[in-house]
């Protein structure tokens, strides 16, 4: 997993991390990657364009199907800055909003781990937003579950912006 290391070692802080782990659809893949460079935020934000969205994407076919565990486990080994990282696996490549897998790499427990729900580790969010949730926690402004939650609330559960 060297483009993993290499991720960690050449990201800038603000650069979310984007793994593709499914390989069959590369138009998907650059459409994945058009989406999350969209700025993020709303109307109010940085004079009405958004805020800059930034990616590391990390494409190399020895991912291909490996778990978000998995990654979950060497990115947290590797990169004690990094927050969530985002996987863009079958799922995201076949659906046509293409919703990233968003996984939580902090260890904590939080509220919706003793729920039983899956939404306290990882959720789907659009692209656009995957920005959103990487700077706000880089910054502690917000944390993991406050996009879980809108996203469990989706009846898609996917995170497509705040209510």
């Amino acid at each position: 997993m060297d483009s993993l290391a290499r991720a960690a070692a050449e990201r800038e802080e603000y650069d979310k991390v984007v793994i593709r782990t499914h390989f069959g659809d590369d138009e998907a893949w650059q459409a994945v990657l058009a989406a999350a460079a969209e700025s993020w935020g709303d109307e109010e934000d940085q004079d009405d364009e958004g805020f800059e969205s930034t990616t590391y994407p990390v494409d190399d076919p020895k991912l291909a199907g490996v778990s978000a565990d998995q990654l979950r486990d060497t990115l947290a080994s590797i990169d004690e800055y990094l927050s969530v990282v985002f996987i863009a696996d079958e799922e995201t490549m076949r659906s046509p909003h293409h919703p990233l897998l968003a996984v939580n790499l902090d260890d904590e427990p939080n509220f919706l781990d003793e729920e039983g729900s899956v939404f306290g580790r990882q959720f789907r969010i659009v692209p656009r937003h995957a920005s959103g949730v990487h700077v706000n926690l880089t910054l502690a402004n917000m944390d993991f579950t406050d996009w879980a939650e809108t996203a469990k609330a989706d009846p898609d559960g996917v995170f497509y912006d705040f209510p």
